[in-house]
């Protein structure tokens, strides 16, 4: 039920204007780099060196983000000090090319920024939305970065390690508003390190960035911990096919495998969410528009209604019946993250499904109640989970328990 169509009410998006997409979705909408963040992040946490923590990434619900027990796991160190202070201090390659953007950037020096830049759509490891400016020279980057944020008042909040490469997140003050953002050091499609922007194209780094977000809106509730042990632990091949690089990162869920065929109402549901989800799907299968409609969120039930409105009308023009599956598929994996479940499924029982035919949709657990979420939006999390690149659907089949890494 993953529709196939970006989101309409994400974050605000200041270079929006500035950019034009190129993906397999035709209809995306860029969520870039230069968007609003809070709070900061606590420093006590993370002491003085780089530590590996697992952090509470939020899980956009019809635009809206939810807190759930989906984790991911870096190597981090905290910083919290104003960008002075830092560039003040020995710096290794990744860190020297880091201070080098952010003086060029406050001096205008397009010369020196180009010594060190690359823009997004020419680094290697992209998904499948790369963006570009329309102007994408070294100048216009410096010049949009001066006009939108104050790089003078600049505070480095952190740095992260992805496989082989380097993440830098700061703050920058925009009139009354925070803006948090982030660079990234690592190579470019000549095998140059070269340093970049956090964008659409880097969806790990995205949801890095997200957790980091969500933490300046809610300290105590996106609170990092070393020591979260849920029951599976995918290593994403950041630095390419099955390539973790130096610095794992990891992907932490809950959930259960299992074969529950929808179709079959002899096999009883294992769980309430799947009865439910079954009661759904049975539902669009016989033709209850207004019964599978009011199975989804407010927000995704109107978009529902007008979609099964635009089908009924496009069937009595062309005087076609409308078309129904004549069978129900079966679900393959439970994702729990309560009160967010991912329930993937594919259209035959057996294990013999492909990545290709595994699909999810979003169940959000409120208030005793469940309903189906997201859809006509698609999230900076299934730009991750869509991408074979990034996430190998096939995981879910063995789901082999936690690492050895510590």
């Amino acid at each position: 039920m993953v529709d196939s169509l970006r989101r309409s009410g994400g974050r605000p998006t200041l270079l929006g204007m500035t950019m034009r997409a190129r993906c397999s979705r035709p209809s995306a909408v860029l969520q870039l780099a230069f968007s609003i963040g809070l709070l900061a992040v606590p420093t006590c946490l993370f002491g003085q060196g780089f530590s590996r923590v697992s952090v509470p990434i939020p899980v956009e619900i019809d635009g809206h983000p939810v807190h759930c027990p989906l984790y991911l796991k870096f190597e981090m160190k905290s910083y919290n000090i104003p960008f002075d202070q830092f560039a003040a201090g020995s710096q290794d390659k990744a860190q020297t090319m880091f201070v080098t953007a952010v003086q060029a950037i406050r001096k205008a020096d397009a010369a020196k920024f180009a010594s060190v830049w690359t823009s997004p759509s020419q680094m290697k490891g992209l998904g499948t939305t790369i963006i570009t400016m329309v102007d994408d020279s070294p100048e216009n980057w410096i010049n949009q970065a001066r006009t939108l944020l104050d790089f003078d008042h600049l505070k480095v909040v952190a740095q992260v390690q992805i496989g082989s490469k380097t993440m830098f997140v700061w703050d920058s003050m925009v009139k009354d508003r925070t803006v948090r953002d982030a660079f990234y050091v690592g190579l470019d499609k000549n095998d140059r390190l070269r340093l970049s922007m956090v964008s659409s194209s880097t969806p790990v780094e995205v949801m890095v960035l997200n957790a980091f977000r969500a933490a300046q809106a809610e300290p105590d509730v996106y609170q990092p911990s070393p020591n979260i042990k849920p029951r599976f632990e995918y290593p994403i091949p950041v630095d390419g096919k099955a390539e973790t690089g130096a610095h794992p990162v990891f992907l932490e869920f809950d959930g259960s495998p299992m074969d529950f065929p929808l179709g079959d109402e002899k096999v009883k549901a294992p769980t309430p969410l799947l009865e439910f989800f079954r009661n759904a799907s049975l539902a669009h299968e016989r033709g209850k528009d207004e019964v599978y409609a009011s199975s989804f969120t407010p927000k995704s039930a109107a978009k529902v209604r007008e979609w099964l409105a635009s089908m009924e009308s496009r069937n009595k023009l062309t005087k076609q019946p409308p078309q129904i599956s004549s069978s129900l598929g079966s679900v393959k994996f439970l994702l729990n993250a309560d009160p967010v479940f991912l329930v993937f499924e594919a259209p035959t029982e057996g294990n013999g499904w492909t990545s290709e035919n595994l699909t999810y949709s979003y169940v959000l657990h409120e208030r005793s109640a469940y309903k189906i979420g997201n859809f006509a939006y698609v999230t900076e999390l299934d730009d991750f989970l869509q991408d074979p690149k990034f996430f190998d659907k096939q995981f879910l089949k063995a789901a082999p328990t936690r690492s050895r890494i510590p």
